[in-house]
C-alpha cells in the first residue's frame, strides 16, 4: 500500500511539473580532487604491536619504527569519480530549484607501516631481538548523497549560451568507508609472539574493516556554462566544490584471515564490531572506561569523522519538459499546395 501511494505521488508530481514553467532532467559526471588548502587527516585501523589488545580507528600515518618516521596521511574521500542524476523545476528563465542523487566512488588512499617489537631470539631466547611486521593499508569510500539545490541562470529568453551558478546541501544517505589491510611478519616474529591471542596474526594476515555513517550535512556549489541549441536539450560544463565531513555510526571487521585461518570467531564480538558514540563514560562498553564491560557486545568507541570535501569538474546534459515544448512538438509543418 505504501509503495502504491509513493508511486501515485511521484506520478502526479511529475505531471504537475510537466505543466509548469519547465521541468528539467539532468545527467552529469566528472572527477574531483581534495579541496583547496591542507586536506584533513584520514582515519585508519590501529596497527600497534605494543598494545595489540586494543582496537580502534586513529589518524592514518606512514610509520617506520626502524628510522623513527611518523608521517600523517592527509587526503579526502571526496577525491574520485562521481555520477549525478537530478530533476528540477525552472520557475522562470533565471531561477530554478532541483533535487540531485549523486554517486561517488573515491580514489584509494594508501600508507605503509613498519612496526618494531623486541622479543626473545629464536636461536638464543635469552637474547632480545628486534622483530618487524609490515602493514599496507588501503582505504576508499563509495556512497549515495541527496543534494537539494537552487540555480541562478545569467540569461535572457532566447539565449543559447549563458553562465549559471548553483548552491545546495549534501546529505549522505548510503555508503561505506572500506579499509583493507595486509600484514606480513617474519617467521621468527610470528612463531615467537604472534600465534597467540590477543595478536591473532600469522605470517600473512588480511583484514577488511567496513564503516557505516550516521546523519551528516555538507554544502556544495558550482559555476558553469550552459549551451542550449534547441528548446528540448542543453549541454553544460561546470567547476564544482563541496565541504563535507561524514560522521561514523558503526564499524565491523568483515575479514580477518591469518595464514588461511578465519580469526573473527576467536576475536569475538567486542573485538569485531564497534559502536561509535560522542563521548565515553563509566557506563560505556569500553574496557578502558568500564571494568564491567560486556565482551559479547560491540565495543563503544569515540566517533571518527571522514573528510569528503573536494573540488572538481562535471559535464552533462539537460532535458527540458514543459507544456509549451510539448505543444510545439505536436505541431506539424504546414504542407505547401
Amino acid at each position: 500500500m505504501k509503495k502504491h501511494f509513493l508511486a501515485t505521488l511521484l506520478f502526479f508530481t511529475i505531471l504537475n511539473f510537466a505543466h509548469a514553467q519547465e521541468f528539467v532532467l539532468s545527467l552529469n559526471g566528472g572527477y574531483a580532487w581534495p579541496g583547496i588548502g591542507t586536506p584533513e587527516n584520514v582515519m585508519g585501523p590501529k596497527i600497534d604491536p605494543y598494545s595489540p589488545e586494543t582496537d580502534g580507528l586513529i589518524n592514518l600515518a606512514n610509520l617506520n619504527d626502524s628510522i623513527k618516521l611518523n608521517k600523517p596521511v592527509h587526503g579526502s574521500y571526496g577525491k574520485g569519480g562521481n555520477l549525478t542524476f537530478s530533476f528540477g523545476y525552472l520557475i522562470n528563465p533565471y531561477f530554478g530549484v532541483g533535487l540531485g542523487i549523486s554517486y561517488l566512488h573515491s580514489a584509494s588512499v594508501t600508507c605503509d607501516q613498519i612496526r618494531q617489537l623486541t622479543g626473545p631470539g629464536s636461536a638464543l631466547p635469552s637474547v632480545q631481538t628486534n622483530y618487524y611486521l609490515n602493514a599496507n593499508i588501503s582505504t576508499n569510500a563509495y556512497g549515495l548523497s541527496i543534494m537539494p539545490s537552487v540555480t541562478i541562470n545569467g540569461c535572457k529568453p532566447g539565449w543559447k549560451v549563458y553562465p549559471y551558478a548553483r548552491v545546495g546541501i549534501t546529505l549522505p544517505v548510503w555508503g561505506k568507508v572500506i579499509h583493507n589491510v595486509h600484514i606480513s611478519a617474519d617467521s621468527a616474529f610470528a612463531k615467537a609472539l604472534l600465534d597467540k591471542a590477543p595478536y591473532f596474526l600469522g605470517h600473512n594476515t588480511d583484514v577488511r574493516l567496513e564503516t557505516e555513517s550516521t546523519i551528516s550535512v555538507g554544502i556544495n556549489g558550482a559555476v558553469g556554462v550552459c549551451y542550449r541549441p534547441i528548446p528540448l536539450i542543453s549541454v553544460f560544463a561546470e567547476i564544482n566544490g563541496q565541504y563535507l565531513n561524514v560522521r561514523a555510526k558503526s564499524a565491523t571487521i568483515t575479514k580477518w584471515d591469518a595464514d588461511g585461518v578465519d580469526q573473527i570467531p576467536a576475536r569475538g564480538v567486542y573485538r569485531t564490531q564497534f559502536n561509535f558514540v560522542d563521548k565515553l563514560t563509566g557506563e560505556s562498553n569500553n574496557a578502558e572506561y568500564n571494568s564491567n564491560y560486556d565482551a559479547s557486545k560491540p565495543k563503544d568507541d569515540t566517533r571518527p569523522v571522514a573528510p569528503f570535501s573536494n573540488i572538481g569538474f562535471n559535464v552533462g546534459v539537460n532535458f527540458y519538459l514543459s507544456k509549451t515544448i510539448l505543444q510545439a512538438k505536436k505541431k506539424k509543418p504546414t504542407q505547401k499546395a
